[in-house]
């Protein structure tokens, strides 16, 4: 048993060719991952973009959008817990990382390599007395990165070792 969580962590962090290709839901739209994880995204959001990577031991659902850093600002404000400032990527992946279930399947960088205006947080269901907390339906990792000065993409990442409905 501890053999096989093992070899799936490793392949996760170190995928191969054919993992990299493996086990991604065609139809997953960021309208989906959007319900799927209880986020509203904002109506100003470019460059959506969703995936859905299923294997034995769980589901991950991605989700990121670009928006301008102010409108950035007010979609995390609510699923922060209070009185907390979210986290910088004080050790970062080196260039080039990428992950079997990760963003680098959307075309996109992973964010674990980020470093200049990344900043990190993660949120619950209901961890937040907000309305946006008591939405979500997955605990989500959030990345908000400023890729340039007043521009912000978003990365979330939920998973569940439930099984999590696939995209119509």
């Amino acid at each position: 048993m501890l053999g096989t969580v093992l070899m799936v962590m490793y392949g996760v962090r170190y995928p191969g060719a054919d993992q990299k290709e493996c086990c991604w839901e065609q139809d997953a739209t960021p309208e989906w991952a959007a319900s799927v994880t209880g986020l509203r995204v904002p109506d100003t959001a470019v460059d959506r973009r969703a995936g859905l990577h299923s294997n034995m031991q769980y589901d991950v659902v991605l989700l990121a959008f670009t928006v301008r850093t102010e409108e950035a600002d007010k979609f995390l404000e609510p699923l922060r817990r209070q009185g907390t400032q979210m986290a910088h990527n004080r050790h970062p992946e080196a260039p080039g990382y990428t992950r079997g279930d990760g963003f680098s399947h959307l075309g996109l960088p992973e964010p674990e390599t980020l470093v200049d205006g990344m900043r990190i947080t993660s949120v619950c269901p209901g961890e937040t007395k907000t309305p946006e907390s008591g939405a979500l339906r997955l605990c989500a990792k959030i990345q908000a990165h400023e890729f340039q000065p007043g521009t912000t993409r978003i990365y979330v990442r939920a998973d569940s070792d439930a099984t999590i409905e696939k995209p119509a």
